[in-house]
Order: structure tokens, then C-alpha cells, then sequence
């Protein structure tokens, strides 16, 4: 059975779940939230959660291209569904990718890895996010430049630079790559794993526009829109009490070493990046092709926030492609070495590895998301069909996100300075729904919010003063 098979049996069970999770209204407001960003590609990119274009928050121009999939089916889901194929779609890439070197035996099992590595797994079935396309597309970007495909690769880089800014980042480090192999003195070898390149000339032009085409991106982003925008809104979770914000958090191990240190090397940390390389038995590290992974990891591992480097969220997709791109290289450096027997113990023992963490520490957390959090969503249904597709709503997370891609003006987590507000008084089950009620029933005896309709415990209010 070939690898293209097993896949397409992958993109179908994340299919499937994707279906019952928009059934069960259990996506977050990130995926209400491009839905519509994407809705709204041609005119700034604008949504209700953002309070404005989300450019303010990241620098993603490569998203105009998903227009027609939500402008088609006025669902969210088909985003989600794009991300369980983009997710899918990396085992065949890496055995593309791998088979040059290593065989097709060989190259079938890394195929099989890809499939079950944790990490990339629970991109699939995560909230829809522009980094959820990031890993195959920089799969298709090494496949490219390795077999000397330049045409393709242009266009594959023009469209991956425009995902994010922190994408770019980790690009124009992969073009400094391209480039140092193409300048080797023997680079006319085998392909890219090998530390050499077909093409020596056109690698160096590949690699050079690379750096230069992504360094232009981000000076275009961080010099140009952000400052127009109010400034680059994530900077906060690179704040520290001896580094205010990137630039600072960097030079931070020369200025502020001891501070630096018991900030940054901390077991949770220690934790994620052993969630990354133990299911893949360690094998990247045999491979400088590791290396690649270090940008996207910092962006990760630098941040504040225990939510950035939580295993399971999208920020992993900022290594996870070149990890995968490492596993090929220090594979076939073992399958050179020591046989095909060796490197078959290797990629089953990674496998079972994979295996193993999917039953004892499943980042996708399905037990979490495969059940309705609230009890009566056909009342939850009732009371958002009350308010108009076009009126300025605040509701619930979840709420939001099954209804975004047809509410333009809809946000979430407003008990007011909003026309409408949909919320049930019986919704208490964490602490940002419970913070709601009394607010929402404190605006009500105020006066300035009215019930205008209500099925179960579920409430529409309008605001009493139309202006």
C-alpha cells in the first residue's frame, strides 16, 4: 500500500473529527477568527477578535489565496479541512524527499513516521491557523531546490514568505543554507542531504534571493505596516523584566546572563523539546540539517507564555518541517553506516516512540474537544438566528466560531459597546464564561441591554440605545 493511500486514510479520519468538532461547536475563536480574515482577504483582512486587520497582529498576505473556500462555502470548516490535508500531505512529501537517498523501503517509512509523529498530528486537528500549511509547503520547498526546480520553488516561496512573519524568519535562514552549500567548493554532489547541491550557480541564486526576498518581507512588514497599524501587537510576549520586547530578549545572554537563564531554562521548557525529539528517537541530531530548526524554536521557546510552547499548538509548526527534513538526512547517515538493518530498528523504534506518546501524552487532547461543552445547542442555535447576519454580536468562543464565516461584525467575550450579545445564563464552565453572566445581567438591570429572545437558558439581548 503506498504512502499516497495511508495518507489519504489520515486526511479522512482528521476530516472526520473536524466535522464532529464544528457539529459539537467545540473550535475556539481562532478559527472564527479567520474565517474571517479570509472573508474578508480583499479589504484588510479585518475580524471582530482583532478589532481590525489582522495585520496588526501578523503578517500574513499569503491568506488571500484561501478566499475562495470560505467565500464558496461560508463555513469555517473548509479551512479546517485544508489544514488536515496540508497535515496529511507531509508523509508523502518527506518520502518524495527521501527516496533519492534513501530508497523506497526506507523512504516508505520515514513516510509512515511523518504519519504518526505527535507534534504534526495535532496541527491537523488543532484551530485552523496560517502556520498549519507552513510544514508541507516548506517540504515542497526543499523537494524544489533539492531537484533543482526553480520555477517552482520561486513560486512556492513567494507564497510561504507571506504566511507569517516568523515564517520568513525561518526561511531566510534556510536561504543562508542554500547559499553556504552552493558556494562549497564541491557542490556539484548528490543533493542537498548530502551537503552539496546539483546546481551550484542557480542554488546560489535561489539561496541569495531567498535571504534577500525574506529579509525584504520582514522589513516591509515590521518598518512599513505594523508601525501604520499601531505596532506589532504579539511583541508582549517577549517581555521580561530585564528585556523589553525581541530585539533586547536577544543580546539579552550578554547583558543579562543570570536573569536570561532562570527565565528561559525552565523544565517546561525542557519538556516540550523532548516532546519534539524523543518521538523521533533523536535521530535529527545526527543531521546538521537540525540546525534549521533552531529559528523557529527560539521564536517558540523565547516567548513568555507557557501557551507558545504548550506541544499541541500551532507554534510548533515553526520546526516541525525542518526536524522532519533532519529525520531523512540523519537517517540515511545511519542507513550509509550501518545497513538497512540498523536504520529499519531505528525508524521502528521511532515509530513505536511516536505511538507511545500518542497514548500517554496526546498533544491533541481529543477527550477534551469530542464533546459539546454546552448542553442545549439547538437553543444556542434558536437565540444566533435572532440576530441579524450583519449586526455587531459578542457571544461565546465556540459560539463565534461556528457562526464567523457568516457574521462579518461578530466577536467574542462582551458584556457590552456592542449592538447585540448572545450568552446563556447557565453557562458557567470556566471562568471567563462565569465572569460573563453577572456582567451581562449587571448592563441588563442598567437598562442598557434588552431580551429579545430566549430559548432554554439561552438569551439574545439588544442594546437599548440603537446609536
Amino acid at each position: 500500500m503506498t504512502i499516497w493511500i495511508w495518507a489519504a486514510l489520515e486526511f479522512a479520519v482528521l476530516a472526520v473529527l473536524a466535522v464532529l468538532r464544528a457539529k459539537l461547536w467545540t473550535y475556539g475563536s481562532d478559527t472564527g477568527t479567520f474565517a474571517q480574515i479570509v472573508a474578508d482577504a480583499f479589504h484588510g483582512m479585518r475580524n471582530g477578535v482583532e478589532s481590525g486587520s489582522h495585520f496588526r497582529y501578523h503578517w500574513s498576505p499569503s491568506l488571500v489565496l484561501l478566499w475562495p473556500l470560505v467565500a464558496a462555502t461560508g463555513s469555517a470548516l473548509a479551512l479546517q479541512l485544508l489544514q488536515a490535508a496540508a497535515t496529511a500531505a507531509c508523509a508523502p512529501l518527506v518520502t518524495w524527499i527521501a527516496r533519492p537517498y534513501a530508497g523506497e523501503r526506507a523512504a516508505f517509512a520515514l513516510g509512515v513516521l511523518t504519519l504518526v509523529y505527535p507534534p504534526l498530528l495535532a496541527l491537523g486537528f488543532d484551530e485552523f491557523h496560517e502556520l498549519g500549511l507552513f510544514a508541507p509547503l516548506v517540504l515542497l520547498l526543499f523537494a524544489f531546490a533539492d531537484r533543482g526546480w526553480w520555477t517552482a520553488f520561486a513560486v512556492c516561496a513567494a507564497v510561504t514568505l507571506g504566511l507569517r512573519e516568523d515564517a520568513a524568519l525561518t526561511l531566510g535562514f534556510f536561504g543562508i543554507a542554500l547559499l553556504v552549500i552552493g558556494l562549497r567548493p564541491n557542490a556539484n554532489g548528490k543533493g542537498l542531504l548530502d551537503g552539496r547541491g546539483h546546481a551550484p550557480r542557480a542554488l546560489r541564486i535561489a539561496g541569495a534571493g531567498l535571504t534577500l526576498a525574506a529579509a525584504g518581507s520582514l522589513v516591509v512588514y515590521y518598518a512599513l505596516v505594523a508601525p501604520r497599524l499601531g505596532g506589532w501587537r504579539p511583541s508582549h510576549f517577549y517581555v521580561y523584566p530585564f528585556a523589553s520586547g525581541p530585539a533586547a530578549l536577544i543580546v539579552a545572554p550578554l547583558t543579562h546572563p543570570l536573569e536570561f537563564a532562570r527565565s528561559i531554562l525552565t523544565f517546561g521548557r525542557l519538556t516540550y523539546v523532548l516532546e519534539a525529539l524523543v518521538p523521533l528517537a533523536f535521530i535529527p541530531l545526527r543531521s546538521r540539517w537540525s540546525l534549521a530548526a533552531l529559528p523557529g524554536a527560539a521564536v517558540v521557546l523565547l516567548a513568555n507564555s507557557g501557551y507558545v510552547w504548550r506541544m499541541g499548538d500551532h507554534y510548533a509548526a515553526l520546526w516541525i518541517p525542518w526536524l522532519l527534513v533532519a529525520t531523512i538526512a540523519g537517517l540515511t547517515k545511519i542507513l550509509r553506516r550501518a545497513g538497512t538493518r540498523v536504520a529499519a530498528r531505528w525508524t521502528s523504534a521511532a515509530t513505536v516512540l511516536c505511538a507511545v506518546f500518542l497514548i500517554a501524552f496526546d498533544p491533541m487532547h481529543p477527550l477534551h474537544y469530542l464533546h459539546p461543552y454546552y448542553h442545549d445547542l439547538a437553543s444556542a442555535r434558536r437565540a444566533l438566528d435572532c440576530v441579524p447576519k450583519d449586526a455587531p454580536l459578542a457571544t461565546y468562543d465556540e459560539w463565534f466560531s461556528a457562526t464567523a464565516a457568516r457574521r462579518p461584525n461578530a466577536t467574542i467575550d462582551r458584556s457590552g459597546g456592542t449592538q447585540y450579545l448572545v450568552y446563556a445564563t447557565d453557562f458557567t464552565t470556566n471562568s471567563d464564561q462565569a465572569r460573563l453572566a453577572p456582567a451581562v445581567a449587571a448592563a441588563v438591570a442598567r437598562g442598557e441591554y434588552r431580551v429579545v429572545c430566549r430559548f432554554g437558558s439561552v438569551e439574545a439581548y439588544e442594546a437599548t440605545d440603537a446609536r
